[in-house]
């Protein structure tokens, strides 16, 4: 069950990340649009937001109008198919503090996004990146896991990384069977800027999974 919630984590992460590079590459079903909202994104309105359950079609979670008659028409906005839904994966800026930007993934089984409900919410930091400490391999294997088959959830806590190695680039979280699943990415590594960490967190904000991209 554990690899098949990360595969969906990561198919949502697969996502967003078309979004997120598309400042730099435009594609037909990519577009730009005006923010007519003077309302900014904060970090305890990025907290507040409700998503519901990707298995449920996002039931219970805020649903695209709601959010788009706060925050405004989204900065970028690209949508995917995925099996019978339609993902709608969308991104602002106006984003208040050291954050730089906020991404939402919608789900709807309809053509139209005015309905369509939140599965997963990503807030981007990268503005404190050189204040943190950097990540080495030898810190990356020393980030423990959850033992799957122990009830203690004795893995590394989100909390204690982000006090060592300074707030994610990149957070998001998604609801999964009725579970809060989380996914940090960190640059800040002795692999320069192409470096990457990633680390995946359970309902209980303990480490359950984790891979790296050129450390040393």
């Amino acid at each position: 069950m554990k690899k098949k919630i990360t595969t969906v984590v990561l198919g949502i992460i697969a996502i967003i990340l078309i979004v997120v590079v598309s400042t730099h590459f435009q594609n037909s079903s990519t577009t730009t649009q005006s923010n007519i909202s003077s309302d900014k994104w904060t970090k305890k309105s990025f907290d507040n937001l409700k998503i519901g359950d990707f298995n449920q079609d996002g039931k219970n979670g805020a649903t695209y109008e709601q959010v788009v008659s706060k925050y405004g028409r989204p900065n970028k906005k690209n949508k995917t198919k995925s099996g019978n839904h339609t993902l709608t994966v969308v991104s602002w800026n106006n984003v208040a503090g050291d954050y730089t930007g906020v991404t939402l993934t919608f789900m709807s089984q309809e053509k139209s996004t005015a309905t369509a409900r939140l599965t997963s919410k990503t807030l981007l930091d990268s503005k404190t990146i050189n204040l943190a400490k950097k990540w080495t391999m030898t810190a990356y294997n020393a980030v423990n896991l959850e033992d799957s088959k122990s009830e203690e959830h004795d893995g590394d806590a989100l909390a204690d990384l982000t006090k060592k190695y300074g707030k994610p680039a990149v957070l998001t979280i998604a609801k999964i069977d009725g579970k809060t699943q989380t996914n940090a990415v960190w640059h800040n590594t002795n692999g320069g800027a192409n470096g990457s960490v990633s680390v995946d967190f359970s309902e209980h904000n303990t480490a359950v999974d984790k891979k790296q991209d050129k450390l040393r």
